[in-house]
């Protein structure tokens, strides 16, 4: 049995970041929170818990704290909220986020469409820097009778760029004067293209990462594209069952995923085919290719 992992897989430059900003704001003494999951993985989230940095969900109820934005960013209505109530901030939202909701702020004059989930809380705070005029749309929304003279489009950080090129070139023939941003990030791309490229020469994909993550939900359906792909979140769900059959196994990770669980999802799969030896550590697992961003 061969196991490779994609070259770009687990935590971004985003995530890294938010962490270490979460944990530093803690070292500094006081109480800590997060407004919301920090990232999405529910193991990190947990692990953050017991250091004494909680998600809270409700932002009346934080007052002189020190809050951690999430990375995935918060609403401008939360944000002004929180510091009414004398908390102190820390914002660790993603600088590619960041970038997307500056956009949607300074393009709101006319119309903006922001392509995302509108329940994903990156996409709500990107509309909360809109106005009436601001939209969340999917690549297949209706766009019957409807013309736009200035029309600007954002993306959630995370989506397919195929999306994008779907909606804009749809957008095209409606639309005077059309503003198109690439906000999908770096390694979002990355992530996709290797996993996509894996998976072309895999008997069975295996996408780590949490069920509430937007970009490994992702990877998971293009990798389910092309060849057999299963999304788990620990090495809790591998058993012989799931590995029947496959001699290739590509494995895959959202941005997210710490190394820790793809090493060790890597090393159950080994044991249950019988190999000794065990990876220590991420790089020691074929095509793994670190991070330059």
């Amino acid at each position: 049995m061969t196991v490779l992992l994609a070259e770009h897989s687990g935590f971004c430059f985003g995530v890294r970041r938010a962490i270490r900003m979460a944990r530093e704001a803690k070292a500094e003494g006081g109480e800590v929170c997060t407004l919301g999951a920090l990232i999405h993985n529910p193991q990190i989230v947990g692990e953050l818990a017991q250091q004494g940095i909680a998600a809270c969900d409700e932002t009346a109820a934080l007052s002189g704290k020190t809050v951690v934005v999430r990375s995935h960013g918060i609403s401008k209505q939360q944000l002004e909220t929180l510091l009414k109530a004398g908390n102190r901030i820390v914002d660790a939202t993603c600088p590619y986020v960041k970038r997307a909701q500056e956009l949607v702020a300074s393009m709101s004059e006319n119309p903006v469409f922001i392509m995302g989930d509108a329940h994903h809380p990156e996409v709500e705070g990107m509309l909360s820097y809109g106005n009436e005029q601001t939209r969340v749309v999917e690549p297949d929304l209706p766009l019957a009778g409807q013309s736009w003279k200035i029309l600007s489009v954002v993306s959630q950080t995370t989506r397919k760029i195929g999306d994008l090129q779907t909606l804009v070139c749809r957008l095209l023939p409606v639309t005077q004067e059309l503003h198109v941003f690439n906000t999908i990030c770096s390694a979002t791309t990355l992530r996709q293209a290797s996993a996509v490229a894996l998976a072309k020469r895999s008997d069975l994909m295996i996408v780590i990462g949490g069920r509430n993550s937007s970009n490994t939900r992702i990877l998971h359906e293009l990798c389910g594209a092309e060849t057999r792909s299963v999304h788990i979140e620990t090495e809790a769900e591998i058993t012989p069952a799931l590995l029947a059959g496959a001699s290739r196994i590509g494995l895959a990770a959202g941005a997210s995923t710490p190394a820790e669980t793809i090493v060790t999802v890597f090393n159950v799969i080994k044991e249950i085919n019988g190999e000794a030896g065990t990876a220590r550590c991420i790089e020691d697992l074929p095509l793994f290719k670190e991070e330059s961003c």
